[in-house]
């Protein structure tokens, strides 16, 4: 992000998250702090366990912090808001018996009712183009590979127009070719709509290529680690110096 980015939009403050197991407490994530901007990509890198998914469902309102809050635009949010979307690693987030285009006229009358209904149909056909899926209205999910699946999920997400989008490695599930694919298709997508955009993932490299600030996790409990300003100019490549030296720089983290 350039200078002068007030970076408040989504802000955690103090955010704890525990269990109990056999009556000792388990400490999920401890006192995390952070701010977003609107319109910032974000990356959540960290190891398995170190409470990224929990991050983002406390976010998204599908669980409660122990202790903090998250705010946007300075108001504490509570509960789980169609403005706060999140897409997630598994396949099966579609509704099996509706089409594709169904999955996504789903969202949108849910969304945005007011909407009449050949408009709103005039949309989903548009976020399948925008996926590159324009063909596939009719087919049920089982008919789609899992990559496909994905780019409908993200179709979805973005015909009901929500102000955060939250990805939980939406990509981790594909092979490497599908995931470069869908990596290059978010970022066009996100440079065009300017959602704020959290994305987990535990690969370093896929979080350089993604994201203007990267936030390190790290286990035992998850916290904070560090967070970095990614600077890199787009498109980024894996071959570049800089992209290079990065990526030794969070290997270390």
């Amino acid at each position: 992000m350039g200078n002068g980015i007030i970076r408040n939009y989504l802000s955690l403050k103090n955010v704890y998250k525990y269990y109990y197991q056999n009556a000792e407490k388990k400490i999920v994530l401890e006192d995390i702090n952070f701010s977003a901007a609107k319109a910032e990509f974000v990356a959540i890198l960290g190891p398995s366990g170190c409470g990224k998914t929990t991050l983002l469902k406390i976010i998204a309102g599908f669980l409660e912090a122990d202790r903090g809050a998250v705010y946007k635009d300075g108001k504490e949010l509570r509960g789980s808001s169609p403005e706060r979307i999140m897409i997630f690693q598994e396949f099966r987030q579609l509704f099996p018996w509706k089409t594709v285009i169904s999955n996504i006229l789903f969202a949108l009358n849910a969304k945005r009712p007011a909407i009449n209904p050949a408009d709103r149909r005039e949309i989903a056909r548009y976020y399948l183009k925008e996926v590159g899926l324009s063909d596939v209205g009719e087919y049920y999910p089982h008919q789609l590979s899992g990559g496909m699946k994905q780019r409908v999920a993200l179709a979805r997400a973005l015909a009901a127009d929500p102000e955060i989008l939250l990805m939980d490695e939406p990509f981790g599930s594909l092979d490497s070719q599908r995931r470069a694919k869908l990596q290059r298709l978010l970022v066009d997508i996100w440079q065009k709509t300017r959602k704020t955009i959290l994305f987990v993932t535990h690969d370093i490299e896929e979080a350089i290529l993604l994201a203007d600030r990267i936030i390190v996790m790290d286990t035992d409990p998850g916290h904070i680690k560090e967070i970095i300003n990614n600077q890199l100019k787009r498109p980024r490549k894996r071959t570049d110096l800089e992209f290079t030296a990065l990526y030794k720089r969070l290997s270390r983290l």
